[in-house]
């Protein structure tokens, strides 16, 4: 794992480095911070991603912000429980409350005019079908279950969607969040150089991208 600051990543990004980030609809509820949807973004432009899987849509709004900043043919596929995949399933004792917002909240991205760009993918991770987005994906965010079985499954479908032929991103979120001590284990373990960006609880990996100064 290697530390990094953001501006370390800002720095990769080609060409135009404006972003249109909307001010959260429902702050205060957890999720990616203004400072990690600056960094996410900017790493999918530095891929100039068009095809994006994103493991948990929670309230969409990072689903929103990919819709917003990339092309106009790009796809955005987030995957999430629905009331029946989840019925029965033991959750991370942190999970479980995000998962009840979830299934009672409308996703940011409804009715907005980019809306046209994502896909709404429903299940369980641990046993979704991936074939179709196999070395096919530019971008890859996991922010789903956080148990130690479920980012395992997701890190694993994740290498295996990025694609081989182009410039790819995996990234997490929750690295060093005190809640989730399983995932920054399993993170701190893989033997894929990973860069943590500091002041955030982001991780990345890329394929076929010149490696990160300093």
């Amino acid at each position: 794992m290697r530390h990094i600051r953001p501006y370390r990543l800002f720095t990769m990004v080609p060409g135009d480095r404006m972003l249109h980030v909307p001010i959260p609809a429902r702050p205060g509820l957890g999720g990616v911070s203004l400072l990690e949807t600056f960094l996410l973004l900017s790493a999918a432009k530095i891929v100039s991603a068009r095809r994006v899987f994103e493991f948990g849509t929670f309230l969409g709004t990072t689903t929103l912000n990919f819709a917003l900043n990339l092309p106009e043919d790009a796809s955005i596929y987030t995957l999430d429980l629905d009331a029946e995949a989840r019925r029965g399933l033991m959750q991370d004792v942190a999970d479980a409350p995000l998962t009840d917002i979830h299934l009672t909240s409308r996703p940011d991205f409804s009715g907005k005019e980019v809306a046209h760009k994502i896909t709404t993918l429903t299940g369980n991770s641990i046993s979704f079908d991936f074939s179709p987005w196999v070395r096919s994906v530019d971008m890859v965010f996991i922010d789903g279950g956080h148990d130690l079985v479920t980012v395992r499954s997701d890190s694993e479908n994740a290498f295996a969607m990025a694609r081989e032929s182009g410039p790819a991103c995996v990234a997490w979120h929750d690295y060093g969040n005190p809640e989730y001590p399983d995932l920054t284990q399993y993170l701190d373990s893989l033997p894929e150089e990973l860069l943590h960006v500091e002041d955030s609880m982001l991780c990345l990996w890329f394929r076929n991208v010149a490696p990160v100064e300093g």
